[in-house]
């Protein structure tokens, strides 16, 4: 799955895709673009679920400052095990592309 960042009348907007099909609705940040993938991600886990939330506690900056100014162990994942507690990025971005089209960004 992709995160596609691109221009639309919306304005500039992110999505989700599958191959060039869009699997998400517009989102507007990344945080919501994070956010949706999440929940998407734990809709389609079969198995039996651990987690009672699906945020990572790691993802709280404040906390991890008091753990390491109290000297308690960091583990050496700090962005967590699994691929939903890895920060997203935008893997295709149509934005640059259009805007270059217009003429509006120069090299």
């Amino acid at each position: 799955m992709q995160l596609v960042k691109d221009l639309c009348e919306k304005g500039v907007v992110l999505y989700w895709a599958e191959g060039k099909r869009k699997v998400s609705p517009y989102l507007h940040t990344l945080i919501d673009a994070e956010e949706w993938w999440k929940k998407y991600q734990f809709s389609r886990y079969q198995g039996p679920e651990r987690r009672k939330t699906i945020y990572d506690r790691r993802s709280n900056t404040e906390m991890r400052k008091q753990f390491e100014l109290n000297g308690r162990y960091i583990p050496p994942k700090p962005n967590g095990r699994r691929m939903t507690d890895q920060p997203v990025l935008v893997s295709v971005d149509l934005f640059e592309e259009k805007v270059k089209g217009f003429g509006l960004v120069q090299n």
